[in-house]
């Protein structure tokens, strides 16, 4: 395992699914940052079918996250080696808004500052930091009403003693197991973990939520009763249909 890695795809800004599969890959790295697990072995760990698998790496490699080295390993070398772009910055660049603008999450940025306006900083106490004029008043009201619906919400949908999700994780684990009652199995895991921690949380979280939906689905088909035959006259004596 790479601790480098796994740091790395902790500071990713990625959706519930693909950060679930991006931890799998950096759980698996090597120092080069390179691994090579089975799809099997990935079903395993995100609960997500080959399918939806497929579709996040692609996705991933799109982004420029993970690159195919073109080995492969595995006794029948056919399974791929990953190789996780350490550094990159292309999904924080490509959602990262422009200076003096409103961000997605409604906060005001804050202009970079110049070298020498950052060495004053050092050596001064305290120096208030200065915030460029947005352009328009509109553009000053939507970040407003973004930074009041913020401190309303808080930084975690839950937040336990371990587990900590934020609001885009908590609601893609509320589409992807609709079936269970998240609120107390996150609840009942946190009180598990804080006894005994895993390795990994939100992996092993996930892996538990998926096989209590899983389970949830199973109870809720039908059970089918057998058809009732009127020629069969067994009823009449006491046996049981």
């Amino acid at each position: 395992m790479s601790r480098a890695a796994t740091d790395w795809a902790w500071n990713l800004e990625l959706s519930a699914a693909p950060k679930l599969l991006m931890l799998s890959l950096a759980d698996r790295a090597d120092e080069m940052h390179c691994c090579y697990p089975s799809i099997q072995r990935l079903v395993k760990d995100t609960g997500m079918d080959r399918k939806t698998i497929g579709k996040w790496i692609n996705q991933m490699m799109e982004d420029g996250l993970i690159s195919d080295t073109g080995e492969r390993k595995g006794r029948t070398k056919q399974i791929r080696v990953l190789q996780l772009k350490i550094g990159t910055e292309q999904a924080q660049k490509r959602n990262s808004p422009k200076n003096g603008t409103c961000t997605k999450n409604g906060h005001e940025t804050i202009p970079n500052l110049d070298d020498k306006r950052s060495q004053k900083r050092d050596t001064e106490s305290v120096i208030e930091p200065v915030n460029e004029p947005l352009n328009t008043q509109a553009a000053k009201a939507a970040c407003d009403i973004g930074m009041n619906d913020h401190h309303i919400a808080g930084r975690y949908a839950f937040e336990g003693n371990v587990i900590r999700l934020n609001h885009n994780d908590y609601r893609s684990w509320l589409n992807l197991y609709p079936l269970i009652d998240l609120n107390y199995e996150l609840q009942r895991l946190d009180i598990e973990f804080t006894h005994e921690k895993p390795k990994n949380w939100f992996i092993t979280a996930s892996q538990k939520l998926s096989y209590q939906n899983k389970q949830a689905a199973a109870r809720t088909i039908p059970a089918t009763k057998p058809k009732l035959d009127l020629n069969n006259t067994d009823w009449i004596y006491g046996v049981e249909l």
